[in-house]
């Protein structure tokens, strides 16, 4: 048990974040979402249109994403019916460049596989770029989980009842995406990982949103340092 809370510490960010830094962002989801107290708001608001109500990129298609990499070519299918704001994001951060030359920065395959993750895009000149334009900020990403009895995902709160997570849309399957965060639950940001095996274990906690459907084997094959030459939108 200690040896696998090592490793999914290793999914968070490098840095500890501050309550004082994120107060700001759970007053905006608690603004804009009125979702973060919990499942009860929600089950008052399942006809919500989310991406009328959030300033937070959004998109409820499903989008496609091919990543170029020094290895070959990955490409994704990213659900926006079940993690919007996530999938919102992610397109955005790939429209906007910030995965060009990006490395993954985290690549565990011993003593079992478990995941890479990428998008550490402190790889460019040596420091995190990211600045979101329209605030002038990092922009952070609530956990979002949707569950199949729910026409609205869970916003900033992990799912820990058997029932629920059961229950859940989308869960940590080989090649699935997810977003790496800190111990805060609404920190994620830029990175992802990739999943190498199940992890039903993380289920409930991240917040999975695609899914590798070509290129797979290049994705066995990235170790640490391997990079993102560029990553675009494309069809279907």
């Amino acid at each position: 048990m200690k040896e696998f809370k090592n490793k999914t510490t290793k999914l968070s960010y490098n840095s500890i974040l501050s309550y004082k830094f994120f107060q700001p962002f759970y007053i905006f989801l608690f603004v804009n979402f009125s979702l973060i107290s919990g499942c009860s708001n929600i089950n008052k608001s399942e006809d919500m249109d989310i991406c009328s109500k959030t300033k937070l990129p959004c998109l409820e298609s499903n989008e496609y994403v091919l990543f170029i990499t020094n290895k070959g070519n990955i490409k994704l299918e990213l659900y926006g019916k079940s993690a919007p704001i996530t999938v919102g994001s992610f397109i955005d951060f790939v429209e906007k460049g910030y995965y060009n030359k990006t490395i993954f920065n985290r690549v565990i395959k011993k003593p079992y596989p478990f995941i890479i993750r990428g998008g550490d895009n402190s790889s460019v000149e040596s420091q995190n770029n990211f600045i979101d334009t329209k605030t002038e900020k990092k922009r952070y990403i609530p956990l979002e989980i949707k569950l199949k009895t729910k026409n609205l995902p869970i916003y900033g709160k992990e799912i820990d009842a058997p029932s629920q997570i059961n229950n859940i849309e989308i869960k940590h399957k080989r090649s699935y995406l997810s977003m790496a965060r800190s111990k805060a639950v609404n920190s994620a940001s830029l990175q992802f990982y990739i999943l190498l095996k199940s992890l039903p274990e993380l289920d409930g906690r991240y917040a999975v949103f695609g899914k590798v459907i070509s290129g797979m084997d290049i994705v066995d094959l990235i170790q640490e340092e391997d990079f993102i030459i560029e990553a675009k939108r494309v069809d279907s």
